[in-house]
């Protein structure tokens, strides 16, 4: 059986308008130099036929879609189709999240390439605000997330199995890594890699 080895890259989406090591130059060089056959990113499928790119995050907007335009990388969207709006909430609540958010703009910063986002402390840490940032934010948000994050494990499996053996790249926001890796690892047919090793 031929595994499809998957490699799952978490972005801090809101802060590559910021200055920082991490932003849109190291991450459309790093996927340069993988050259994944499929990109997977959370746009729709719409969004992709239409071609309408503005209300996306700057790294598809400004980085990866230019990218694909000019290589033979291969765009599946794998997003719903709505766009998921970021958690928010009122009161004491949205104050919290407020600093949450400057907690996770700190670690962006001061992030000096893609794996320092991607794996150790700071991976941790912004997936336990993000998981804070989602509690404040109440139940709707939260069952929003999870929905989100299940459909778009189910749209990666599905390009998986439409073309096996294929090295795929997800860049997703980082929220969602900690979710979508062990759930495609479950598949026998999936090999779940860093994306220094695809």
């Amino acid at each position: 059986m031929t595994r499809t080895p998957i490699a799952v890259l978490g972005t801090l989406a809101e802060f590559h308008r910021e200055p920082i090591p991490y932003n849109l130059r190291a991450l459309v060089k790093l996927v340069t130099d993988l050259r994944p056959d499929l990109l997977c990113l959370d746009l729709t499928p719409e969004q992709w036929q239409r071609r309408e790119f503005d209300d996306l995050p700057p790294e598809y907007r400004g980085g990866l879609l230019p990218l694909a335009h000019q290589t033979d990388i291969v765009v599946v969207p794998i997003g719903e189709a709505r766009p998921l709006d970021e958690p928010t909430a009122v009161g004491w609540r949205g104050s919290k999240i407020a600093v949450l958010r400057r907690g996770l703009s700190w670690l962006q910063r001061t992030s000096p390439d893609p794996t320092a986002i991607n794996q150790g402390w700071r991976h941790h840490m912004a997936n336990e605000l993000y998981d804070a940032i989602a509690w404040l934010s109440g139940p709707a948000a939260r069952h929003a997330w999870h929905a989100h994050t299940a459909h778009l494990v189910y749209r990666v499996l599905e390009t998986a199995r439409r073309d096996p053996g294929c090295r795929i790249l997800v860049v997703v926001n980082v929220r969602y890594c900690h979710h979508i890796r062990p759930a495609l690892a479950q598949d026998p047919e999936v090999q779940v890699v860093k994306y220094s090793e695809l």
